[in-house]
């Protein structure tokens, strides 16, 4: 199965909540602009907070894994924030093998993506 996104919800407080389907390769990321978070959720994604459930990835590659970077570099530079969720255990032993943790964070589940994004809401709000 190809590799799609989903918006699955939309918090009031602005936080997105999405969903990965598929295994994540080459053929679904041909070129480095071609970020799916832009057709998903429209003009100003890199702004949005958003939770992305992983469950439903069984693979990635390195150009998944490049994607993920390269997006996360966007949210940040924009304001946004992107975090990982409900992460198969195989996908998972890649991303930790590479660190991936230290530039895109991930959580065990939608209830720590749920807190994740709101600490992050309430530490800009203090500042």
């Amino acid at each position: 199965m190809a590799f799609k996104l989903a918006v699955i919800h939309r918090d009031p407080a602005g936080a997105v909540f999405a969903a990965a389907y598929g295994e994540a390769t080459a053929r679904d990321f041909p070129a480095q602009n071609h970020i799916l978070f832009d057709t998903l959720l429209g003009d100003g994604w890199s702004s949005l907070r958003v939770a992305l459930d992983l469950d439903a990835v069984p693979y990635v590659d390195s150009s998944a894994i490049g994607w993920l970077i390269h997006a996360q570099k966007m949210f940040r530079d924009n304001g946004g924030r992107l975090v990982l969720h409900s992460v198969q255990p195989h996908v998972k032993n890649i991303l930790n093998l590479l660190k991936i943790e230290k530039v895109v964070p991930i959580v065990s589940d939608l209830e720590e993506a749920q807190k994740s994004l709101q600490d992050k809401t309430r530490r800009k709000q203090t500042v």
